[in-house]
């Protein structure tokens, strides 16, 4: 086997240690079926290098051209739909399928009909390049991009890319017509720099989504470490990072911050046993889940206390949508507790003022809520 042959087989060992290792992680995070897919993609993109070096080049019945052609577009269709998939991008199947195989019967055509090997490869990596743009324009849409994101978007649009000039360059480079033949095709220019390529671009796309899954990871528990146990809220130690995170990228706009809690709750619990208890608490978080914008941050900061920041909201505007919530609550729902007990709410509002913390905030919101308790319960204060 020359050394060239054993240099490029990188690209299959590469392709099979990303699938192992994808996979591995898949059986450990079984909910994220991107991952699986860029794990069938990676042992697909071995398969297809090993069937590039392998299967014979036959100038009758295209074994190698057809075989290797089909394989990679479908290793890059798998790939981009993972990744559009994990950015919640959807609707990509039938595009990829449309795209790919439009490349194939290409390729097909200039072997079976007009037989035309420069213009294959031209087929193929130009095709190969339009896949990765493809995926690298729709990523855009993602609706909640992360930072990682941005990277993914740059590295896969100048992976697909680059493909123009590195064919043309090599393609020119191995003769004064920029041909290419059957004869000289695995000895030539091209072929060296395609299989250096491939080991290159194939680790920079293969890291930098296993360094997105693992930002994926750990955000997700981060998520679980800050989520409240019984409702869908944030518990206090996630609202308090969220809030005063939220305030500190919204400089000077203003906002109020809400504290509320359900009246007589201890009793509650006395009256009809902490399942009943416990059945009042998601239902309120459910509500103020319900009631909140997406820019909004809501806590259980404590047994039936609550907090709520509401930014961009006015003095008014925060009154308003206590007193919805307050009606809310007082309105019920039929069996979460026995008749005739009716649930109430207070709420307590305190305006952001220029250069207030987090901590002075929900201090003078706290103090907000006990005014209404004191004023009698089950009403807004501030």
């Amino acid at each position: 086997m020359t050394p060239l042959r054993l240099f490029a087989l990188l690209n299959p060992a590469i392709g099979i240690v990303f699938a192992l290792v994808f996979l591995v992680l898949w059986t450990n995070h079984r909910s994220q079926r991107h991952i699986l897919l860029m794990s069938a993609a990676a042992g697909l993109y071995s398969v297809a290098a090993l069937a590039q070096m392998f299967l014979p080049l036959s100038p009758k019945y295209g074994v190698n051209t057809m075989v290797s052609a089909v394989l990679y577009m479908t290793c890059l269709a798998l790939f981009v739909e993972a990744l559009l998939m994990r950015a919640g991008v959807r609707g990509n199947v039938p595009w990829l399928a449309l795209l790919a195989g439009g490349i194939v019967g290409l390729i097909a055509f200039f072997f079976y009909v007009h037989e035309d090997l420069t213009i294959r490869i031209y087929v193929l990596n130009l095709g190969c390049g339009a896949v990765l743009v493809f995926g690298a324009l729709r990523l855009r849409l993602a609706r909640d991009p992360k930072p990682i994101d941005r990277v993914l978007f740059w590295t896969v649009l100048l992976v697909g890319l680059h493909f123009l000039p590195r064919t043309l360059l090599t393609l020119f480079a191995d003769g004064p017509n920029g041909t290419v033949n059957v004869e000289n095709y695995r000895a030539s220019l091209f072929f060296s720099l395609l299989n250096f390529a491939l080991i290159i671009l194939a680790l920079m796309l293969c890291l930098t989504f296993l360094l997105a899954i693992a930002l994926d990871i750990i955000e997700g528990l981060r998520a679980e470490r800050n989520r409240d146990g019984l409702t869908p809220l944030l518990n206090r130690r996630g609202f308090e990072e969220q809030a005063g995170a939220s305030l500190a990228r919204a400089g000077p706009e203003r906002a109020c911050l809400v504290f509320c809690d359900i009246d007589h709750f201890k009793a509650i619990n006395d009256t009809y046993g902490h399942g009943v208890g416990d059945a009042v608490i998601r239902a309120f978080g459910r509500w103020i889940r319900e009631a909140v914008r997406r820019d909004d941050v809501a806590g259980r900061i404590g047994g039936e206390e609550f907090a709520i920041l509401l930014h961009g909201a006015a003095l008014s505007d925060a009154a308003r949508f206590c007193e919805r919530l307050r009606l809310r609550v007082e309105a019920g729902e039929e069996g979460i507790i026995p008749a005739p007990w009716r649930v109430t709410s207070s709420f307590g509002i305190a305006k952001r003022r220029p250069g207030d913390t987090l901590a002075e905030l929900m201090e003078r919101a706290d103090q907000q809520l006990y005014a209404a308790k004191r004023n009698g319960r089950n009403r807004v204060e501030g």
